[in-house]
Parts: structure tokens; C-alpha cells; sequence
């Protein structure tokens, strides 16, 4: 019996290594210009993300699935591709969305091999048992971390969100100021921007908004599409006020702006209690390794000394 399962959990490995080489070398360059776009620091895998690239464009998983199963692949397909949206732009959503299927099928294939590596040690350490429970996890991982790395995009829209938050109120008051000097709203949000000098989630929105109105764009339009892509209830109040304002004329923008201004710091306030509670809770397990460590300090010479007797 441990033969046979030495023999499986070999060849499973063997198979699958030589493949995943393979597919290596036939990605070879062939992506590296597409590639080439991608912040590292972000995107830390990079350099292995050929593989998934070459596997997302060979294979169709839906191909022959059952209409249903088709139809809720394609909802959830739609709702992944909505949150890739709103972290990277609707104008280059089509791009993120292959790079972020391409890093889950890097994921799912390594996760599948490091599994059947781990079967393979335990074989060596004469483990059969936990070798078929590796070998039998190995599918399961290769779905997981997918899965995965779909929910990790919901962390990451709300640490987007946060940013914006933190720093919209900031944005409000410069606005306020300048345009009580008597500069317009476009004038004011082109003078904000252009002075800006980092980079933010808040600034980058802005920034496109200040692209479309200067291509010709509405302003209407443009601080709407603002609203939508940054998905924050307090923002698209401050937008419909801005537009009513303007169909009006602007005659009571100021008073309103500020009323808006007080609104966006207790958001702002909110919002840092929120990411306050967050980071404590994080600490939460620290401190208790801190504190098993401490009792174990003060209780090991108590129970080395009534071993002693």
C-alpha cells in the first residue's frame, strides 16, 4: 500500500512540475511588453505571471459546465470585474481584469504544486497518511487561493475607500477657500490638482475629472462620473450639491460648501475611529502571545519547583 501511494503521489508531482516548465518556457517573453505596465511593489509576482497569462488564454473552464453553472459563473464574473473597476479605473478595467485572472491561475497552479510537494515529503518521512490528505487538498487549494485572492479585492476597496475618506475634507477646504476668492469650481479643483504632488486614490479620481473637462467634457458629466467611480455617499452628495449649484448659477455655493466641509470632517472623524478600532484589534493577538508568554515566565519556576519535590 505505501508503494503504490509513494508511486501516485511521485508521478502526480513529476506531472505536474514538468508541466507547469513547459508552459514557463512557451510563456517565455511573450507577455513581458504587456507585463511591463505593472508596479512591482504591487504586483510582486510579475515576473511569474506568464504562466497564468498563457493558462487564461488556452483555457476555457466554462466551456463545458451546464447552462446554470454558466450563467452563475457570469454573475460572479461581472461583480469580481465591478471591483476591479473601482480599484483601477472603468478605462482600464479590461486590462486589470486579465492580470487579475492571470494571478489566480498562478496562484491555483503553484498552490496545486506545492501540495503535491508536500505529499511527496511526507512520503519520504514515510507519512502516507498525511501524504493522501495533501495530494487530496492539492485541487482544493488550487481553488481556494483563487477564491482567495476574489475576496481579497473587498479588503482592498475598503482601504481605497478609507483613503478617500481621510483626505476628501482636506480637498473640500481648499475648495472652499478658493472659490470664496472668486474662483469657479473648475478653476479651483484644475489649481488643487495641478499643485498636488502625491499620489493618492482621492487625487487620482480628481485628476481624471480634470482630464475630461479639459477634452471637452460637461462638468456636470465629469463631476458625476467622479461621484460613481468613487462609490462614497458623502462625495456624491457633495457632487449633486455642485451641480445644482451650477445649473443655478453658484450664488449660494459658498455657504453650501461649508455646510458640506463640516459633514466631510465628521465623516472624516468616523472614518478614523473606524480605522483606530481596526488596528487595535490587530493587536489583539500580539498581546495575547505577549501575555502566555509572561504567565509562562512567572508560572515555570513555580512548576519546576513542585516537580522538584
Amino acid at each position: 500500500m505505501a508503494a503504490i501511494v509513494n508511486i501516485i503521489v511521485g508521478a502526480v508531482f513529476v506531472i505536474s512540475l514538468i508541466v507547469v516548465l513547459i508552459i514557463w518556457k512557451k510563456a517565455g517573453k511573450t507577455y513581458d511588453e504587456y507585463l511591463a505596465p505593472l508596479d512591482e511593489e504591487e504586483f510582486k509576482y510579475k515576473k511569474y505571471m506568464p504562466i497564468g497569462m498563457y493558462l487564461s488564454e488556452k483555457i476555457d473552464i466554462t466551456k463545458h459546465l451546464p447552462a446554470t453553472m454558466k450563467e452563475m459563473l457570469a454573475k460572479y464574473s461581472v461583480s469580481v470585474r465591478a471591483k476591479v473597476g473601482e480599484l483601477y479605473g472603468t478605462r482600464y478595467v479590461d486590462y486589470y481584469s486579465q492580470i487579475h485572472t492571470a494571478t489566480k491561475w498562478m496562484f491555483g497552479v503553484v498552490g496545486f504544486v506545492l501540495m503535491t510537494a508536500f505529499a511527496g515529503i511526507n512520503c519520504v518521512n514515510n507519512n502516507q497518511s498525511s501524504a493522501i490528505i495533501c495530494l487530496v487538498a492539492a485541487p482544493v487549494v488550487a481553488i481556494a487561493l483563487p477564491l482567495f485572492l476574489d475576496k481579497d479585492l473587498d479588503g482592498k476597496i475598503d482601504d481605497r475607500r478609507e483613503q478617500i475618506k481621510v483626505e476628501f475634507p482636506e480637498f473640500i477646504n481648499k475648495l472652499l477657500l478658493l472659490v470664496n476668492a472668486g474662483m469657479t469650481i473648475s478653476k479651483a479643483w484644475e489649481k488643487i490638482v495641478t499643485e498636488n504632488h502625491k499620489k493618492s486614490p482621492l487625487y487620482n479620481e480628481l485628476d481624471i475629472s480634470l482630464a475630461d473637462i479639459r477634452a471637452g467634457k460637461p462638468e456636470t458629466i465629469a463631476y458625476e462620473e467622479f461621484a460613481r467611480r468613487c462609490k462614497i455617499k458623502e462625495i456624491i452628495k457633495f457632487v449633486s450639491v455642485i451641480i445644482l449649484n451650477l445649473k443655478k448659477g453658484g450664488a449660494e455655493i459658498v455657504p453650501t460648501l461649508r455646510a458640506q466641509s463640516d459633514e466631510c470632517w465628521e465623516m472624516r472623524r468616523a472614518t478614523a475611529r473606524r480605522m483606530g478600532e481596526k488596528a487595535s484589534s490587530k493587536l489583539l493577538l500580539p498581546m495575547a502571545i505577549m501575555l502566555i508568554g509572561i504567565i509562562l515566565i512567572v508560572a515555570l519556576p513555580a512548576v519546576l519547583a513542585l516537580t522538584e519535590v
